[in-house]
């Protein structure tokens, strides 16, 4: 291995290090990191609305518009192995589409799923505090 080489992978180490996730602990401490643990709600929210709408409904339509133009083109080869094979491609098409729409269907609902947690988390963490007594506890002397 030549020494630039070895110098590279060194250098690519300590990048994927800086890279990886890392838990920050509360108040920056050591770490640098932030004060508070946050949720982006408003990009969960646009990313839901996306796949609601726009992004589902264009998997759906693309996914017919390959389905009208090859079911045509494999009837008129149909006596040629080059028919076949489109048809068998088509199948595969429509069956990659129907695991595209199966897997944006799971991410929209594991966004919404997030959003509740986050506020389950939420009023579990407040319901806990507000039972920590705050006021001094007499002392009796002996």
């Amino acid at each position: 291995m030549a020494w630039d080489e070895w110098e590279q992978l060194k250098t690519d180490a300590v990048v994927r290090r800086q890279n990886q996730m890392r838990l920050d602990g509360a108040g920056g401490g050591a770490t640098g990191g932030a004060d508070d643990l946050r949720t982006n709600g408003s990009g969960k929210a646009a990313a839901v609305k996306a796949l609601r709408g726009d992004i589902r409904h264009g998997t759906d339509k693309a996914g017919r518009h390959t389905e009208e133009g090859s079911a045509s083109v494999a009837r008129a080869f149909s006596g040629w192995a080059f028919g076949s094979a489109l048809g068998d491609a088509q199948n595969e098409w429509e069956q990659q589409v129907e695991n595209l729409k199966g897997r944006l269907a799971s991410d929209q609902a594991a966004l919404e799923q997030t959003k509740q947690d986050f506020k389950d988390i939420d009023h579990g963490v407040k319901s806990q505090v507000a039972q920590i007594h705050t006021e001094p506890v007499p002392r009796h002397e002996v």
